[in-house]
């Protein structure tokens, strides 16, 4: 032994001599919570790993991001007198049903919901908007517009 080990049995690179390493390097003791010699084993650890997908991603298909195109266009078209927001409804829905029926994901979901939400406010807008034309028919028929020109024209409109 020389006399820098004090009296320990380890030599200057860290081993006991029986090739063992004791976690020293150049004859210093490693600060607690550095392990360079453990091995990593937090790979292999079956409770951590995400499932296999068997090579099928779950991505959005191509029709369930064209049923959310045209749910959205459904919403937005419902106010012009509500027949491009029913057809835009009927075309996403039926288009999300298809790609849902691929595989769930959060757009086919979205395009379903847009669909129907926009279906139902194209339906609401074309019967209040054939209410509002029946009514103005009907005073067209029975006279009562003209009266309501004659006062248009008193204020000057």
């Amino acid at each position: 032994m020389d006399g820098n080990n004090f009296g320990n049995n380890y030599d200057k690179s860290g081993n006991n001599g029986n090739g063992q390493d004791n976690g020293q390097v150049n004859g210093y003791q490693q600060p607690a919570g550095q392990y360079n010699n453990y091995q990593d084993n937090t790979g292999n650890n079956m409770y951590y790993q995400a499932p296999p997908n068997n090579g099928m991603e779950n991505k959005a298909n191509g029709k369930q991001i064209a049923g959310l195109v045209f749910g959205i266009l459904a919403i937005c078209s419902s106010c012009c007198y509500g027949v491009p927001g029913v057809i835009f409804g009927i075309v996403g829905l039926v288009l999300s049903i298809l790609g849902n029926k691929e595989n769930k994901h959060g757009v086919g979901i979205a395009g379903l919901v847009c669909s129907i939400i926009g279906l139902l406010c194209g339906i609401a807008m074309t019967i209040y908007f054939a209410a509002i034309f029946a009514v103005v028919f009907e005073m067209i028929e029975s006279g009562e517009f003209e009266n309501f020109m004659d006062v248009m024209e008193m204020y000057g409109y």
